[in-house]
């Protein structure tokens, strides 16, 4: 036989009050945002906004400017120095470079190996123009704090660039070394 379950005076007024939520709830905006394509996201510290190239006039250009932005911790400036197409990047010693396809993800590279660091100087010491091959490298020292066991610690870091055929200058590799 089967059993009859009574219903409840209190099931039809869930029904009733599961309708008067969505009502007055945000989703049904949201979801028509959506189906005419505005944006349903404010920006905040997850999205960043989007990383544009800044290539340089010249090596020396884009060694200061490097300085400058890894000074201030500004991974975003660094990953806009950067050619994407081939770029690598390790700030771990001894780690194997990362490569991005996309500025944005090189921020986030560099952005996740930097903010384990808190950076007291960086200064490039010396850097050298190979003008006919149309490449620069600089050495720069970076003096930072890696905290726990590691503490302060100074580090070479080895920079190199390379010159595109309309004359402006973009970073292909980021290494530092012990």
């Amino acid at each position: 036989m089967r059993s009859r379950r009574r219903r409840g005076p209190g099931r039809p007024f869930v029904g009733v009050l599961l309708v008067l939520a969505l009502a007055i709830s945000p989703i049904p905006d949201l979801l028509l945002a959506a189906e005419n394509g505005a944006a349903t996201e404010s920006p905040d510290a997850t999205n960043p906004p989007a990383v544009r190239a800044a290539p340089q006039r010249s090596a020396a250009q884009l060694f200061a400017g490097i300085e400058r932005a890894w000074g201030a911790g500004d991974a975003g400036t660094l990953a806009s120095f950067c050619d994407s197409a081939a770029a690598r990047v390790s700030l771990k010693p001894g780690g194997s470079p990362a490569s991005a396809p996309t500025l944005g993800g090189l921020g986030f590279l560099i952005h996740d190996q930097l903010r384990f660091v808190t950076t007291r100087d960086f200064r490039i010491v010396r850097f050298e123009v190979d003008r006919k091959k149309r490449m620069a490298r600089a050495w720069a020292r970076w003096s930072g704090d890696w905290g726990g066991a590691k503490g302060v610690r100074d580090l070479e870091v080895q920079l190199a660039a390379r010159g595109r055929p309309d004359g402006l200058w973009l970073l292909t590799e980021i290494r530092a070394n012990d």
